[in-house]
């Protein structure tokens, strides 16, 4: 006969195993919200950046400048990589910042997609990313700061014309955190055939021209300092140096296209190769000198450049003058690029020197050459 008690107990474990298929079935019918902790590695070695693509970076952070990351990865090389696509940044090394508002100050880097963390040995502040203008990792080596251009082009003629023609560019900048230092330099020089079989030299002018820049917010900076040499023979100018200062904006800086424009008060001096009976071989007088600085990337390798210097001063020392330099920059290798440039330089008053000559007041110039950077 079957036990009454152990019938009993059977029946009550099948309906509390229903109960809870029942309760486990309903519980798989919620939306049950699930909370996702990301997994940030930690900087004890290595700098490491996440980018808005989820994707994880390590590597060493050689700084942030116009919007614009420097990275360098083991196994990808260096990278430039667009702020706007840097979710999470952190640095196991001190870096140097400059802040919107706050200015400069140093610290332990930890920045995420919308605030910046800075621990140093007197705070530990959280700031909103926005206001970050750039930064570079303290005791950084100084060859790290500079970025170098050369450029050379040289067109030669052989037969019924004998003809050289020579142009050499070098751009220098060193960028750290809060101030740029620019400084320019080309140089023409052109031989031709006078007839007897010597290259007689018909072009030789130089200028060389730099600037020191501190930027006080992300868009405004002082130029304490601006300085340029021009020297033209040819144009009867033997040296002409201006010294100047001033403030400058920067209109777009996107990471695609930079503008900027800068100016402010001059001092001029120009020394000419030969004058008029009774006029002065040298001249100075104050000014005004403004700079338009304009650099767009058109494609992934091709980039436009357009620099444009202007001076207003007295008419003995040459009036309006410009400088303008339009280039187009082909890549053609990682450090290689093709150099095609347009350049025009103006004089509205040119010096008569003692023969009686007078000048062109326009120097026009096209060139295409082989630029590299470093």
């Amino acid at each position: 006969m079957p036990d009454k008690n152990l019938s009993s107990d059977v029946v009550q474990d099948a309906k509390d195993s229903q109960s809870i298929v029942e309760q486990t079935s309903a519980a798989s019918q919620k939306s049950v919200p699930v909370e996702s902790n990301t997994c940030i590695p930690s900087a004890e070695k290595f700098d490491w950046i996440q980018l808005i693509s989820d994707e994880w970076l390590k590597g060493k952070v050689n700084g942030m400048y116009k919007d614009s990351l420097e990275f360098d990865s083991d196994k990808l090389d260096l990278l430039e990589i667009d702020w706007s696509d840097v979710k999470i940044l952190r640095s196991h090394r001190v870096s140097d910042v400059n802040l919107e508002v706050i200015g400069p100050t140093s610290g332990m880097l930890d920045v995420t997609d919308g605030s910046i963390r800075i621990v140093n040995d007197y705070e530990n502040k959280t700031y909103e990313r926005s206001s970050l203008i750039s930064f570079a990792p303290a005791g950084k080596k100084e060859e790290d700061l500079w970025s170098i251009k050369a450029t050379l082009s040289i067109d030669t003629k052989r037969g019924n014309t004998d003809q050289l023609d020579y142009t050499a560019k070098i751009n220098m900048k060193r960028r750290s955190s809060t101030t740029r230092f620019l400084l320019d330099y080309i140089g023409n020089i052109s031989k031709t055939n006078g007839g007897d079989g010597d290259l007689i030299e018909t072009i030789n002018n130089h200028r060389l021209n730099a600037s020191y820049d501190y930027y006080k917010t992300r868009y405004f900076f002082y130029t304490p300092v601006y300085a340029e040499y021009y020297r033209d023979p040819f144009s009867n100018i033997d040296s002409k140096v201006t010294l100047a200062t001033g403030l400058g904006y920067t209109v777009i800086d996107d990471g695609v296209t930079e503008l900027s424009f800068s100016g402010g008060p001059a001092y001029i001096k120009t020394k000419y190769i030969s004058v008029a009976a009774g006029e002065n071989n040298v001249e100075s007088s104050p000014g005004l000198w403004l700079k338009t600085n304009y650099d767009t990337e058109l494609t992934k390798t091709i980039d436009f450049i357009a620099k444009y210097n202007i001076q207003f001063s007295n008419k003995e020392t040459g009036g309006y003058t410009h400088h303008m330099i339009l280039t187009i920059d082909s890549k053609i290798t990682g450090s290689l690029d093709f150099d095609t440039s347009f350049i025009w330089d103006r004089v509205t008053h040119p010096t008569e020197d003692a023969d009686g000559t007078t000048p062109f007041p326009d120097d026009y110039r096209i060139t295409l050459g082989i630029s590299y950077t470093y």
